[in-house]
């Protein structure tokens, strides 16, 4: 049995397509995770891990020195990890932490997959596209990826949890209720929770909302509940829930940010969404993630620079008035991923690492 290493960084857009990995790698392999302190708070205990901290420098030019020796040393470290146990293959799914790694699995002469799920190839990914043999993208026309390289893109459907294949969202909006969802990444969304409340309360007005809203731990959610309450919206708030859409996915429309994954299980459940990219994503890649599926017609796009009171409102207000637009995304959802099963997509994974 192949030995496979899934390194990942410590964000939940690195881990959780990660653990996705896992899922399905581990019964025709030995897998092992590899991630840092962050990342392994959202690895489950049962799951087979190493943690490795690589210390993430801010990207200054006077830090660049203590940087390359952060690396040097981390680089080290990998070194000795790889003599000590035999992988066959490392596959990346990108991160800082990722970069030692991989390099050292290079002089070890290992197969390297890498795997990027968002529209726009990562700086560490496009770094060590050179070293590697192969990498999954779910978007075949990924932007920054160097013509040179292009040999070595597989394009694969979203890899998501085993659950998402199991349910089926067949909720049909109403003329007078709307069930909403409100995600907001890992690490939730402060502009999400300080600025959309007013905005269901002023839907509620008009229409019976049934709203499931992540909320950020910076805020209290007993006041935030009350409010709601106050204007009999039913609801249920949360800080975070761990595959929220693998139990409950009833909803008619999701209000997210644009990370790759939380894109993908919306897409896969046939739920229209409108797309807050944070603007602070490295390269700006939530906003080209949302892009891919807008030149779909299958979500809307607020840009949070241009995000005004009532935006929102004004979005599903539309929606309750006319609701073909609506249907339209819905079915152009079902196009993107029809006919796309766990065990095709399992099959597909396991024949490139065996064959390459």
């Amino acid at each position: 049995m192949k030995k496979i290493l899934i390194s990942t960084g410590g964000s939940g857009g690195h881990v959780v397509p990660a653990l996705s990995l896992y899922e399905h790698l581990q019964v025709n392999f030995d897998v092992t995770l590899y991630t840092d302190s962050r990342g392994a708070k959202f690895i489950p205990k049962e799951i087979k891990k190493t943690v490795f901290e690589v210390k993430n420098i801010p990207e200054k030019k006077y830090l660049l020195p203590i940087k390359l020796i952060v690396l040097f040393f981390s680089f080290l470290k990998s070194i000795i990890h790889l003599g000590r146990h035999k992988y066959d293959i490392v596959i990346s799914t990108g991160g800082y932490m990722s970069l030692p790694i991989v390099l050292a699995s290079k002089l070890f002469d290992k197969k390297i997959f890498l795997f990027e799920p968002n529209s726009i190839i990562g700086r560490s990914n496009k770094f060590l596209l050179k070293f590697s043999t192969k990498i999954f993208c779910y978007d075949k026309n990924i932007k920054g990826l160097n013509k040179k390289h292009l040999d070595k893109l597989i394009e694969i459907p979203p890899i998501l949890n085993k659950c998402f294949y199991r349910n089926n969202n067949s909720s049909e909006i109403g003329e007078k209720t709307i069930k909403i969802l409100v995600i907001g990444g890992s690490q939730a969304s402060i502009f999400f929770s300080k600025n959309l409340k007013n905005e269901i309360i002023k839907l509620a007005s008009k229409y019976t909302i049934k709203i499931n809203q992540q909320i950020s731990r910076s805020l209290n959610i007993d006041n935030y509940k009350k409010d709601y309450e106050r204007h009999n919206i039913e609801n249920n708030l949360f800080f975070f829930e761990e595959n929220i859409l693998c139990k409950k996915n009833n909803f008619d429309i999701a209000i997210s940010r644009a990370g790759a994954s939380s894109l993908a299980e919306l897409a896969h459940l046939n739920i229209p969404f409108i797309a807050v990219p944070f603007p602070h994503a490295t390269d700006n890649h939530q906003l080209i993630n949302a892009k891919r599926y807008s030149d779909l017609n299958s979500c809307w796009i607020l840009e949070e620079k241009n995000f005004n009171s009532g935006d929102i409102y004004k979005i599903i207000n539309q929606i309750m008035v006319n609701r073909d637009e609506y249907f339209e995304k819905k079915s152009n959802l079902k196009k993107i991923n029809k006919n796309k099963s766990w065990d095709e997509i399992n099959e597909k994974i396991k024949d490139i690492l065996n064959d390459n």
